[in-house]
């Protein structure tokens, strides 16, 4: 049985706020466990890069997605889930606020896909996590 869309940012994101328990990177092991295909391609299936990564950009950027996630200072489910085509839609979305350890605030909106193809088939993974702009909107003035 799969975990709910409803579930999965809070769960991943307590996940990366308490990375190092039970056991060192154990919230980035679950951020690559319901990462997407194209996200492994990137890193050459190798979760080792993509914790390395994950770590740089924490540390480089504190506004970056895992600079807020692991070292932030608070975060917050924003609105209820949006499933795309009702109880049975495949797509859902969900924005998540987070404040940065520098104070600095920005919202992440959250692209669950449900899988629709064996093996994985109804399992829900991370499609993509995108930033809002400094002012926290996440579409650009015309």
């Amino acid at each position: 049985q799969s975990l709910s869309p409803h579930d999965i940012p809070s769960l991943l994101m307590e996940a990366l706020e308490n990375n190092d328990f039970p056991l060192v990177d154990s919230g980035i092991k679950a951020m690559w466990s319901f990462s997407n295909d194209n996200t492994r391609h990137v890193f050459h299936h190798n979760i080792t890069e993509f914790i390395q990564s994950a770590h740089e950009t924490a540390t480089t950027w504190p506004t970056s997605f895992y600079g807020s996630a692991m070292y932030g200072t608070q975060w917050t489910v924003e609105n209820d889930l949006n499933l795309v085509g009702g109880t049975d839609g495949w797509i859902a979305t969900q924005v998540v606020k987070t404040v940065a350890s520098d104070g600095r605030v920005r919202r992440w909106q959250w692209e669950l896909r449900k899988q629709r193809r064996p093996p994985s088939a109804g399992c829900w993974y991370v499609e993509s996590v995108g930033s809002s702009d400094r002012l926290g909107r996440f579409e650009a003035d015309n």
